[in-house]
């Protein structure tokens, strides 16, 4: 009894699994906003800092690495399905999780972000500005009460990565 209820339930879940979707891939709205710049391999002067975002999975996802020191993490953005709404989320090697969603920030794109870990539950909004098509500067703000960047935390330049 038991293994045809856990046969039915994985039939089930593989069947809705193969339904079409009606989602564009996330690569589409990338191009609408003209966000293409900031996929690639990025890394500060002097390598303490790298970020990657890759597409993944037929460019519905955009893989995430980050590495800083002595943590890092993995994650991804995707879209909600039927919206245009990128969600972000992460788990680094610490420990902590991370859920998100982007938005626009004076023009830039903005990852708002909630940080769980052991210093608790921390609030950070990073803006990426494309200085140029080989440079990009992150400013990682303090979230205000209301969600908006506050005070500037850190800011770093990265170089594209070869």
């Amino acid at each position: 009894m038991k293994t045809k209820i856990i046969a039915s339930a994985l039939l089930l879940a593989t069947a809705s699994l193969t339904l079409p979707t009606q989602a564009s891939p996330l690569s589409d709205l990338i191009e609408q906003h003209q966000l293409s710049w900031l996929l690639g391999s990025w890394a500060t002067a002097d390598g303490q800092v790298k970020l990657v975002y890759e597409y993944r999975l037929e460019k519905n996802i955009i893989g995430v690495n980050f590495k800083a020191g002595d943590r890092e993490s993995e994650g991804m953005i995707a879209l909600k399905p039927g919206t245009q709404e990128s969600l972000y989320m992460s788990v680094d090697s610490q420990g902590s999780v991370s859920k998100g969603a982007w938005k626009e920030h004076e023009g830039n794109p903005l990852l708002k972000t909630t940080i769980n870990g052991q210093e608790g539950e921390i609030k950070i909004a990073s803006e990426h500005i494309n200085v140029d098509s080989n440079t990009m500067r992150v400013k990682v703000y303090k979230q205000n009460d209301s969600g908006d960047p506050g005070e500037v935390m850190v800011e770093v330049e990265l170089k594209r990565a070869k």
